[in-house]
């Protein structure tokens, strides 16, 4: 369990991963914000549509009730009478059911329902939610007709409205409830979450994708961007290890070490053979870092003029030194075929929280090895450094 923390912790800590989260996330929220918005506007213009069949069929059937309904008077060919009606109208209107409560005290009852013929029974749950028995207290309490609202109901999904049953004197004697089927519309908002999720998923997976190639594009020092990289040898140049720099001492400064290389000869070469000469011994040296950096998380940076560096993370002396090793390889590989002889002074260090406040103070030891073995280099060749 423990390794598989330090597993992810090390992926999270990845700059190309942090921006592929951050590009899901934007996906996701992007996508959540078009779903709710476009939802809420397909429900509104449903729901206008559905209240103003309910209303026409209310004011259709309003006037033809028997208000003895609600008095439990009527008798059962009255009842019948009432049924046979709702039950045209519900076919005229094309509504799914009409049904008739009333309060009774603190529970409500039905006196009606075109879908269970004349029974009058106390108020099922099943068949009414607590959504509707709010809509139904509100009508006797405020006597204010609401907007319908989507439901689930024994029936399946509907649109429902209550409106009030009013006596001689205005008081609201019960509520009419008109239900419309409204099955098209959770099938409708079922598909959309489904097609949501998928075009969420199909976008992070192209998202992610993407991010990844870029980033990798933007971090390869061989990518060729005048802002990054250096157009003579291809690597990584001093804007971008001033920016690298930044983001290793902003973060785990004991992940890293650093080799610092300097050309020899650089000046002589410029006087001598001109400096068309110089920048293809520049070239040669870059070619030679890179050779060396193969295969390896190594970034490589010319700093200008002759001057270089490799960043190393997750390394120990011993992996260093073989790079080191793998430079003087292939410094004498490119000798062999070429008349222009490549020479380096080499420098590294690893972060030692011990003797470095920062990272750029293991850059200056690493320095200071480098130029310590510079001046053997022309000390043996009984020559001044240049």
């Amino acid at each position: 369990m423990e390794k598989l923390k330090k597993h992810f912790k090390k992926k999270l800590e990845k700059v190309n991963v942090q921006v592929a989260l951050l590009t899901c996330a934007l996906v996701i929220f992007s996508s959540l914000i078009i779903y709710f918005v476009t939802n809420g506007i397909m429900v509104s213009l449903l729901a206008n549509a559905y209240n103003q069949r309910a209303n026409l069929t209310f004011q259709n059937i309003e006037s033809h009730i028997d208000k003895k309904l609600y008095d439990e008077e009527l008798t059962e060919s009255g009842y019948g009478a009432v049924m046979d009606y709702l039950n045209v109208r519900k076919e005229d209107m094309a509504v799914s059911d009409i049904f008739i409560i009333k309060k009774s005290g603190d529970s409500f009852k039905y006196i009606l329902d075109t879908n269970s013929g004349m029974e009058i029974s106390k108020l099922n749950d099943k068949k009414i939610n607590k959504k509707m028995k709010s809509e139904v207290e509100d009508l006797y309490l405020l006597h204010y007709v609401d907007s319908g609202f989507f439901t689930t109901m024994e029936e399946g999904y509907r649109y429902v409205n209550f409106f009030p049953a009013t006596n001689d004197n205005g008081g609201v004697k019960g509520a009419i409830g008109i239900a419309i089927d409204a099955q098209n519309v959770y099938l409708i908002k079922i598909m959309m979450r489904i097609l949501v999720a998928i075009i969420i998923l199909i976008c992070c997976i192209i998202s992610v994708r993407f991010s990844k190639i870029i980033f990798k594009k933007i971090s390869n020092p061989l990518y060729q961007d005048a802002s990054n990289t250096d157009s003579l040898t291809g690597l990584k140049n001093k804007n971008s290890f001033s920016v690298d720099l930044h983001n290793i001492e902003a973060g785990n400064t004991e992940r890293y070490a650093i080799s610092t290389i300097d050309l020899n000869g650089l000046k002589h070469i410029n006087d001598t053979r001109g400096h068309q000469a110089g920048d293809l011994y520049i070239q040669r040296a870059g070619t030679v870092i890179k050779n060396a950096m193969k295969d390896t998380a190594h970034i490589g940076y010319r700093m200008g003029g002759d001057e270089f560096a490799v960043v190393m993370k997750d390394v120990e002396i011993e992996d260093i030194k073989a790079f080191v090793e793998r430079l003087n390889k292939e410094t004498e590989d490119i000798n062999k075929n070429s008349g222009l002889t490549v020479s380096m002074s080499v420098g590294y260090a690893k972060f030692d929280k011990d003797k470095d406040r920062n990272f750029s103070m293991t850059m200056e030891r690493s320095d200071a090895m480098m130029y310590e073995n510079k001046r053997l280099y022309y000390k043996e060749k009984n020559q001044t450094p240049r």
